[in-house]
């Protein structure tokens, strides 16, 4: 038997944010789903609508998306990639243009 083969990674830029969101929603939507329509409930206890359910997904998936990039890893992350920029707007280059006179 061989192992079984695993694919690499995604980078970060190759990455598509909203498909990684929508996974995330979706991921979140049938948990919550499994629990609230699969458990049995009382007669007078109303369900939600699965539409109204799916919402409340994606406002919680935004929610844990704000909330990660308020770590303290994620802020030392943005941090450094800040640093690594080049900002063109701080670049000298008077003394490119003023070899030409």
């Amino acid at each position: 038997m061989s192992a079984p083969e695993s694919k690499p990674a995604a980078a970060g830029p190759a990455a598509d944010p909203l498909k990684e969101y929508n996974e995330l929603a979706q991921k979140i939507f049938v948990g919550l789903a499994a629990r609230i329509y699969g458990s049995p409930s009382a007669p007078d206890q109303k369900k939600p609508d699965p539409k109204v359910l799916a919402a409340m997904c994606f406002k919680m998936a935004d929610a844990f998306e704000q909330a990660a990039k308020e770590t303290d890893r994620a802020k030392a992350i943005i941090e450094a990639r800040n640093k690594a920029a080049v900002k063109l707007d701080e670049v000298d280059l008077s003394s490119v243009f003023g070899a030409k006179k």
